[in-house]
C-alpha cells in the first residue's frame, strides 16, 4: 500500500523538519502541541501499527506516562487485519459484550458492566462514565476482546478509555 503522507517518515531529518513544523499548529492535538519530538514518537508508533502521520495523531495520546489509542482506531486496526471476520456489540447501561470472531478461531467475548466499573472506581473518577455509562462500557468490553484477539495487530496498545 502507498503513503498517503506528504512526510517521508522513512527519513529521520526529512520527519523531524515536518513534526517541527505541525508542532504549533491548531490541527495538533492540545497534547502534542509544541512538542516535536512528542510527535515524532506517536508517528513512529503509529506506523508500526499501520497508521498514517496524521491518523498516529489523532488516534495516539499518552495517559498516566503509557501509549493508548481511541476504541475507534483499535477497531479499525483490527478490521484491516486479513484475519478478521466480524465484531457483534450489545449492551445498556448495566452490561456491554463484544464479541470478536477472528477467522479460523473461536470467538473471543468480554463483557464489563457497571458493578465492574464502580468496583475499579471509575464512575466517581470520571463525568464522562456518570453521563455515558453505555459507551464507556461498549468500549471497555471492545477493548478487551480486541485486545485479546488482535495481540499482533495492536502490538500492546490499550485504549485510552482503559488508560
Amino acid at each position: 500500500m502507498t503513503s498517503k503522507s506528504l512526510v517521508d517518515t522513512n527519513n529521520l531529518e526529512s520527519a523531524l523538519v515536518f513534526c517541527e513544523r505541525i508542532a504549533n499548529t491548531s490541527l495538533v492535538p492540545q497534547n502534542f502541541r509544541g512538542k516535536p519530538d512528542d510527535i515524532l514518537v506517536a508517528i513512529q508508533m503509529g506506523k508500526e501499527v499501520g497508521l498514517e502521520p496524521m491518523q498516529s495523531l489523532q488516534s495516539i495520546s499518552v495517559i498516566n506516562g503509557k501509549p493508548s489509542m481511541y476504541g475507534d482506531a483499535l477497531l479499525a486496526l483490527c478490521r484491516k487485519h486479513p484475519e478478521f471476520e466480524d465484531m457483534i456489540e450489545e449492551g445498556d447501561e448495566k452490561k456491554a459484550t463484544c464479541t470478536v470472531k477472528r477467522k479460523g478461531q473461536t470467538p473471543y467475548v468480554k463483557t464489563f458492566t457497571i458493578d465492574q466499573a464502580q468496583r475499579a472506581g471509575l464512575i466517581s473518577r470520571s463525568p464522562v462514565w456518570r453521563s455515558y455509562p453505555e459507551r464507556m462500557l461498549q468500549m471497555r468490553a471492545r477493548t478487551f476482546a480486541l485486545r485479546d484477539a488482535f495481540s499482533d495487530a495492536l502490538k500492546g496498545f490499550i485504549s485510552n478509555e482503559e488508560a
